[in-house]
């Protein structure tokens, strides 16, 4: 008479089968990982950016003459070079969006940066 007995554990199938469904959980969970470190590093970037250009447009604001008129901004504009952003530039302009006699003038401030380039603007309306 022959008895059988099972044994406890994995077979080898079950092991890799096992393995494979591991590796996949940790290819994905790494992807994963890779995406929301790359996102939050735009978003931090962006962040500054943004921040930039509204402490320039708060700066320049006030440079809105009475009656409207088209005003080159002084000092120049400049991003500083703490900022961390890469190729950086930044340009305020001034304009007249309901003619030349009106007492209200657009005050808007662009910074592009990084490769691809990315862009952030903020306009205001001042009245004098």
């Amino acid at each position: 008479m022959i008895v059988k007995t099972a044994q406890a554990g994995f077979s080898a199938v079950e092991l890799l089968i096992t393995l494979f469904v591991g590796a996949a959980f940790v290819a994905t969970g790494y992807q994963l990982y890779s995406v929301i470190i790359q996102s939050s590093s735009d978003a931090r970037f962006r962040s500054r950016a943004s921040n930039i250009a509204y402490e320039n447009l708060r700066k320049y604001s006030p440079q809105a003459t009475n009656p409207c008129s088209v005003v080159t901004p002084s000092p120049t504009p400049s991003v500083p070079a703490s900022s961390g952003l890469s190729s950086p530039t930044i340009s305020v302009t001034f304009s007249c969006p309901f003619g030349t006699t009106s007492g209200t003038s657009k005050v808007q401030v662009t910074l592009t940066y990084g490769s691809p380039q990315q862009e952030v603007s903020h306009a205001i309306y001042v009245t004098n």
